[in-house]
């Protein structure tokens, strides 16, 4: 579990620079044409990732659902890591492919999020005492 969490804690690590980047072109050049973009690759790429990678270091010796958490993991990998790249792509050229560049990862993100719901909700060692 604690590669997990190095795993996702290092692709948020690169979505930052990436917006932070992008947000310091914008500003220079004046021109906001990528803010959702820029507003996705921070919340989806930096902070939902992060926290994934918080929540499976924190939680590495506690979780049970081990198939669970790998699904999850591996569907936040591509979900998250591909979404604000499909987005910042279907903004700069509206397109069928774009298109599903962006809506194949948000649905494998959405998934990835039910994911770490159930296995908030349903993971008996979770939040045991023991």
């Amino acid at each position: 579990m604690l590669n997990y969490g190095k795993w996702l804690m290092r692709i948020a690590a690169i979505y930052m620079l990436m917006g932070a980047l992008i947000g310091a072109d914008m500003a220079g050049r004046s021109s906001y044409s990528m803010v959702a973009g820029h507003a996705h690759i921070l919340v989806v790429g930096w902070l939902t990732l992060f926290a994934y990678g918080m929540f499976y270091y924190v939680f590495r010796e506690k979780l049970s659902m081990k198939k669970t958490a790998s699904l999850h993991f591996l569907t936040s990998m591509i979900g998250g890591g591909l979404m604000p790249i499909g987005m910042l792509l279907y903004y700069q050229m509206q397109n069928t492919a774009t298109l599903l560049g962006f809506i194949i990862p948000a649905s494998i993100l959405l998934i990835a999020a039910v994911l770490f719901i159930i296995i908030l909700f349903f993971d008996k060692k979770l939040f045991s005492n023991k």
